[in-house]
């Protein structure tokens, strides 16, 4: 019984030695297919018959050191030593299989890639040539078509267009640089000052005419008894500013204005105020842009004004619910304000014409004196000036030739 345990411990450490030669082996090249590329099935090949002969080694020392033992003992080890040498035989292939998966499977996503991209891009260029095709299709149907809203325009009505267009262009022109004629104002010139009765009848032509929807809220309805300017008795301009109602804060309310106050604003939101307007506009600009024109004519401003109020055509039309009236001044041509003024339209005191052209002159007077009202007095301020310069010039000309005379009249004696 004893020689049985030994010979059974004998050949189980027999055993057991292979089979850990064997798993030292596997990790050692485990350890070398994480670091090294994949080997090729050749070097699987070559590696796989190294490792059976050590497995065949086990059985050959076992039955070796069994040979000196009983015949009845040796039979039942070599039925146990088969079975071993199977499962170990049988154990190699399997790891081998194993890392030969885990080499490919790198390689077959790569190949998976490779076609996945290869199906995409064919498929993107099947959808470009799909949707040229409709695109060229599209553009044959257009231009077999006959309706005029396909945007394909045949040579005759090409230059038919092309006609219309230079017409149209030609009216824009008219109206973006319409031809506006001086007006000899009395107010011109470096010596001009304003006409008191013109004022007045200016005056007149707002307050019934104007003053519905335009405001002056920069003019002080005291000025109107100014002497450079309408020069109304004080009296007057207390009956006149009653017209007019102006918003008192202390009273929370609507009060009757007096000369202290302003003209009232606009009564209209697109109406504009019309205290600056004739400092706005300008009506002489050339030549050619350079305003050079405007050191001989001045600005222009009143003949803006006057040329407008006069330059209705009588046309009309609407548009967005809006009528609209040509007018050959305004930028654009058309105008939402209608004609102001007719013949006839305000009688005056005087007995002065009341033509539309006289009204016109006579209205853009007075603005131009709310534009500015110490126009006099700029000008008698400037020309006082140029008199003291020009005197101060001949002074300092004698100065500099006393000063000067010893010392030329030395070089001259030498």
């Amino acid at each position: 019984m004893m020689k049985t345990n030994l010979l059974s411990a004998v050949v189980t450490l027999g055993l057991a030695l292979p089979v850990t030669a064997v798993l030292a082996q596997d990790t050692a090249t485990e350890e070398e297919l994480l670091t090294t590329p994949a080997e090729t099935p050749e070097a699987e090949a070559e590696t796989a018959p190294a490792e059976e002969p050590a497995v065949e080694a086990a059985p050959a020392e076992a039955e070796a050191e069994a040979a000196s033992d009983e015949e009845a003992a040796e039979a039942p080890v070599a039925e146990d030593e088969a079975p071993a040498e199977e499962v170990t035989t049988e154990d190699a292939p399997a790891e081998d299989a194993t890392e030969e998966a885990t080499a490919e499977e790198p390689a077959a996503e790569e190949d998976a890639a490779e076609e996945n991209a290869a199906d995409d891009g064919q498929s993107t260029a099947e959808e470009n040539a799909e949707a040229e095709a409709i695109v060229e299709g599209d553009a044959e149907g257009q231009a077999s078509t006959d309706e005029p809203e396909v945007g394909v325009m045949e040579e005759e009505d090409h230059g038919a267009a092309e006609d219309d267009h230079a017409a149209g262009d030609e009216g824009d022109d008219s109206h973006a640089a319409p031809h506006i004629e001086n007006i000899d104002f009395s107010f011109d010139g470096p010596f001009g000052a304003y006409d008191v009765n013109q004022l007045q009848r200016g005056l007149q032509i707002y307050t019934e005419v104007c003053a519905a929807c335009h405001g002056l809220e920069y003019v002080a309805l005291r000025t109107l008894s100014d002497e450079t300017g309408p020069n109304m008795p004080e009296e007057q301009v207390i009956e006149y500013a009653k017209g007019y109602d102006v918003y008192d804060a202390e009273l929370d309310d609507t009060r009757p204005a007096t000369p202290v106050d302003h003209f009232p604003g606009s009564n209209l939101e697109n109406a504009p105020d019309l205290s600056l307007m004739a400092k706005k506009r300008a009506a002489f600009h050339g030549p050619y842009g350079l305003g050079i024109n405007q050191f001989v004519k001045g600005i222009g401003g009143p003949e803006y004004i006057t040329a407008l109020l006069t330059g209705y055509t009588g046309e009309e039309k609407e548009q967005a619910g809006t009528v609209l009236y040509e007018n050959t001044v305004f930028p654009g041509g058309w105008i939402a304000m209608g004609p102001p003024l007719s013949d006839e339209l305000v009688e005056f005191a005087d007995g002065h014409e009341n033509d539309v052209q006289s009204m016109a002159e006579d209205v853009s007077a007075f603005l131009m004196w709310t534009a500015e009202p110490k126009l006099g007095a700029r000008k008698q301020a400037g020309f006082t000036g140029v008199v003291l310069l020009g005197l101060l010039s001949v002074l300092l000309y004698l100065t500099n030739k006393k000063l000067w005379a010893p010392v030329k009249n030395r070089r001259k004696g030498d």
